[in-house]
């Protein structure tokens, strides 16, 4: 596959490098990540399955704010926090209140759905959604607890006009499905990214995969990434190696989701820790966030990230040249007499 075409044939698109890439990675090197700049929204406490391993319904729900009310929680919220930008929208099952996402993400720079996929993906093209996958067929349905929702996901989330990419959750049920999820997902996403199950208090630990089969699955998926899948696994390897066992607990212990970002019911409140709430268990977490927001403003980390889009845009800038170029044309000589 060209270098200029993603996983449905199409040219990617190029992106500002001052507005999407210099001025954001400037800010990350010189403020790090600054208090409030960061939430999530349980927009929502309703959602239409009941998963295993789901943390929400381990806590009490209060029911959900209404329209006028989420417009003044956020004014407020901007209001305290002047460089919040980036909302994550989480619930329950978000998309069951897309018509107040519609109206609220307006408020924010970079908004990111968390989807079951069983309501088809709006035409938000500013959004970005990341559609929860459990396993393959079978673990996810038997995760999710209803039959048929795996291919209901795909006719609803297969939208190569939005940016979709898949989150699969790791879990001792579904830990043998990996590269089997990456190829059936793959005509359909822009990636896949991974993270563990997190155990909660009052839930079964059973899900857990321990440290020993975690860390060989983030051997595996560094391996399959470098030789296999490419960007299609949509994780850095630096994050993937902060999540192993002998690094995640200087992680965790300053966990900056904990310490600058919010995380808000769905009545408005501010939970306590993080999105997955007081039961969480921070030593074993296997959330992706505090890993990816460490990464992000690691000065080494963000010295590389700025390297490395230079030399991709100097090269897709070389291919188009080339592409404008068109074959050289072979000349020939007529040797023959006259």
């Amino acid at each position: 596959m060209s270098t200029q075409e993603n996983h449905n044939g199409k040219p990617p698109e190029v992106k500002s490098f001052l507005t999407h890439h210099l001025i954001p990675q400037a800010f990350f090197f010189t403020m790090g990540l600054t208090k409030g700049s960061v939430i999530s929204i349980d927009v929502t406490d309703q959602c239409n399955l009941r998963c295993q391993h789901c943390y929400f319904f381990e806590q009490e729900q209060e029911g959900s704010l209404d329209a006028d009310q989420w417009e003044k929680r956020i004014a407020e919220m901007k209001k305290q926090y002047k460089l919040l930008y980036s909302c994550t929208w989480v619930g329950g099952e978000p998309l069951l209140r897309k018509n107040l996402i519609e109206n609220l993400k307006k408020h924010f720079l970079h908004n990111l759905v968390v989807t079951n996929g069983t309501v088809p993906l709006p035409d938000w093209k500013d959004v970005q959604f990341h559609l929860s996958i459990d396993g393959n067929e079978e673990a996810h349905e038997k995760m999710r607890r209803q039959k048929g929702l795996y291919q209901q996901m795909k006719k609803n989330c297969s939208r190569p006009d939005l940016a979709v990419k898949g989150a699969m959750c790791v879990t001792s049920l579904n830990v043998d499905t990996i590269e089997e999820v990456l190829d059936d997902w793959r005509p359909h996403l822009q990636g896949v990214m991974f993270d563990f199950y997190t155990p909660i208090e009052g839930l079964s630990d059973a899900l857990w995969v321990g440290w020993e089969k975690r860390d060989a699955v983030i051997d595996r998926l560094i391996h399959l990434k470098k030789e296999k899948y490419g960007d299609f696994i949509a994780m850095e390897d630096r994050v993937l190696e902060l999540m192993k066992s002998q690094n995640s607990k200087k992680v965790t212990d300053n966990c900056l989701f904990a310490k600058k970002a919010l995380s808000l019911t769905s009545t408005g409140g501010i939970k306590e820790k993080c999105m997955l709430g007081p039961k969480a268990d921070c030593d074993r977490c296997g959330c992706v966030v505090p890993y990816y927001l460490h990464y992000r403003v690691e000065k080494s980390s963000i010295i590389k990230m700025t390297r490395d889009e230079i030399k991709k845009r100097f090269r897709l800038i070389k291919e188009d040249f080339q592409a404008l170029s068109g074959p050289k044309k072979t000349e020939t000589t007529d040797h023959s007499s006259h």
